[in-house]
């Protein structure tokens, strides 16, 4: 195990080095609030969970170009590629053939979570927002259905852009790849007079890909008007991706093989102060549609096609007040409720529409949050949800934090929940009339009881040091079984357990060279007879460093980071061999104007496998890919 050691041997040292300045900040009082954990603003020390920010800056140094590059720098984190959707493991769970169904992913709070697949899948450029809009990512672990319902099992990831105010009058950036990217994107924001700041976004990019079915085509649209106490938000996109199977289910490229995917909505919110606290509304439109073709060999010779086929449109709409209690704390209270006015399901075979279903969902859901400061050293938190859907009924989420603060630099945290997973539309309605589906029972929802620890230290020298450990047990876990025929079937199966230790140390050495590391051990184990859970690395350990270049601060600057990803299993039992991953990144600041950034991802071009689910239980790797970037501040 020479990689993790490797990287543990350079946390001490790091550690042990630091400890020797003198320097006495206080808990992280240079980076920013968070809003995701409790929905209103609160500093990384006050939040009832153990969070992770990555912000603009660090984005831009390290050359984050997707939400997948970005996630995976994250301590506990990784990502899975089947070379048409990314997944996204967390805390040992990212199992072959979900569709990234137990966290959410937000955008300034807004779920993009599906009503068709229940999927928070979008990492790639299936993604609709460019990186160059993002003030900060937000990733909070551990249970969050307390307030946000469905699906906040392990983690969730809350991506806020940059306000209107602060946007450039025009940018601009273009890049291109050894892999066969372009792209082209485009953002204004404006003053429209009368308290009005407009930011608008555009992008269209187009893929040729190497390899196996890389290529894509697609844009992206994002517009943000902030206008005294609302904000309106419109996102829309669209992609075009090279499905990875060709006739006979062989890994071959075939380009009449497709899958077209779109994630839109539109929404509005008022804040508005009211009495002691603050009101806050928001109504949304969601819009998803996928539509993919794939050939396949006749018994009787030929080639027949066939599409799935899927439309969701929904909308939401939540209503929340918080006021602080007089001697006791923060209070927020909620009402939320979701109506789908369209979740259709079919398939066309040789051009005839075939297991056409359209079951919409509705819901409404009540919430609370109470803050109470026992001490100026204690705080307790206390969450709960009650959610009432048309077809798994009701289901109550309990959520419980305490956090002690031994002193501004220390502070220590447990946080014990239940989340749930409502079954998705797809699991339980989905029928291709046998042939690789067929009908669900009545399925039941997942639940979980979740337990973390964590401390978070600041030592001398504006370095931090994390460790967590955590247990999940999820019960009834919803997956699809092989029946006697052939066809699958998704089936409450039993439950899965994970549990593990997690260990962060970062800060600057010598003022100036930023350096961070991690390791992660865990283990996962589910089904009859137990066993380790299928794409869960034992150990996966990280390491970056960043180093400013010449005398002027932040003209150049080079970043390399590492990546090592233990054994993993493939769904069917297949032991995949571990990955050291390794990136470059050179971001040059030409002008005041212009900035310049190239960079290397996988530079060491080592071959490795991702378990996936399809008709094989693998997939290659990305090799190693070198990208060109040229940012421009048009006008300022």
């Amino acid at each position: 195990m020479p990689n993790q050691a490797f990287i543990l041997a350079v946390l001490v040292c790091a550690g042990t080095a630091a400890a020797q300045s003198g320097d006495e900040k206080a808990l992280f009082d240079d980076l920013p609030t968070v809003e995701a954990v409790s929905l209103h603003a609160q500093t990384l020390a006050e939040a009832p969970a153990n969070v992770t920010v990555i912000t603009a800056a660090d984005i831009r140094k390290y050359g984050y170009r997707t939400l997948a590059e970005a996630l995976a720098s994250v301590a506990g984190f990784y990502v899975t590629y089947d070379h048409q959707y990314h997944y996204v493991g967390v805390s040992g769970i990212s199992l072959p053939g979900d569709f990234n169904t137990r966290f959410l992913v937000m955008l300034n709070g807004h779920p993009l979570t599906d009503n068709i697949y229940n999927s928070n899948g979008f990492f790639g450029q299936d993604f609709g927002l460019d990186m160059d809009l993002v003030e900060r990512i937000e990733i909070v672990r551990g249970p969050t259905s307390a307030l946000y319902g469905s699906n906040g099992i392990l983690a969730n990831i809350n991506v806020v852009t940059r306000s209107p105010v602060d946007a450039e009058r025009l940018h601009v950036s273009a890049e291109t790849d050894t892999a066969g990217e372009r792209k082209l994107s485009l953002s204004s924001g404006v003053y429209l007079g009368h308290g009005a700041n407009l930011l608008v976004s555009g992008s269209i990019f187009n893929n040729t890909g190497t390899g196996i079915a890389d290529g894509e085509r697609g844009y992206h649209t994002f517009a943000q008007l902030i206008w005294h106490d609302w904000s309106f938000t419109a996102y829309f996109n669209a992609r075009d991706k090279q499905a990875p199977l060709g006739v006979g289910s062989s890994l071959i490229y075939d380009s009449g093989q497709y899958a077209v995917d779109s994630r839109n909505f539109a929404s509005a919110v008022y804040r508005h102060a009211a009495g002691p606290g603050e009101f806050r509304w928001q109504m949304s439109y969601d819009q998803y549609r996928y539509h993919d073709r794939f050939d396949y060999p006749e018994a009787v010779g030929g080639i027949e096609s066939e599409h799935d086929i899927n439309r969701g449109d929904w909308v939401d709409s939540q209503l929340t007040y918080d006021v602080p209690l007089d001697g006791v704390g923060p209070l927020t209270v909620g009402v939320s409720g979701s109506w789908d006015l369209r979740a259709e399901q079919y398939n066309l075979v040789n051009g005839v529409r075939l297991n056409y279903t359209d079951r919409p969902q509705r819901g409404v859901a009540l919430f609370a949050q109470q803050e109470w400061k026992i001490s100026p050293k204690w705080q307790l938190y206390g969450g709960l949800r009650l959610d009432d859907t048309r077809y798994y009924g009701r289901a109550l989420s309990p959520r419980a934090a305490l956090v002690y603060q031994q002193s501004a630099r220390t502070v220590y945290k447990v946080v014990y929940g239940r989340p749930f997973r409502n079954p998705s539309a797809f699991e339980q309605f989905y029928n291709d009339g046998g042939l690789s589906y067929v009908p669900a029972p009545s399925l039941r929802p997942e639940t979980a009881q979740t337990l973390e620890a964590s401390m978070e230290r600041r030592l001398a020298g504006n370095w931090t040091v994390i460790v967590r450990g955590y247990r999940y047990t999820i019960e009834r876990v919803i997956d699809a079984v092989t029946l006697a025929s052939g066809a699958q079937q998704y089936q409450n199966t039993g439950s899965d357990a994970t549990e593990g230790a997690e260990f962060t140390l970062g800060g600057k050495l010598w003022g100036r060279v930023e350096a961070s590391g991690s390791s992660s051990f865990g283990h996962a184990t589910g089904g009859l007879p137990v066993e380790t859970l299928a794409n869960s690395p034992a150990v996966l350990s990280k390491a970056r460093v960043g180093v400013p270049l010449g005398n002027r601060e932040g003209r150049w600057f080079l970043a390399g980071s590492m990546q090592y990803l233990s054994a993993r299993y493939t769904w069917t039992g297949s032991r995949l061999g571990g990955a050291t991953i390794a990136d470059l990144t050179l971001t040059a600041k030409i002008s005041r104007r212009f900035d310049l950034q190239a960079g290397v991802r996988n530079a060491l071009n080592k071959r490795y496998e991702d378990p996936i689910y399809l008709d094989v239980d693998r997939i290659g790797g990305q090799g190693r890919e070198a990208y060109l970037r040229l940012v421009c501040l048009a006008w300022e």
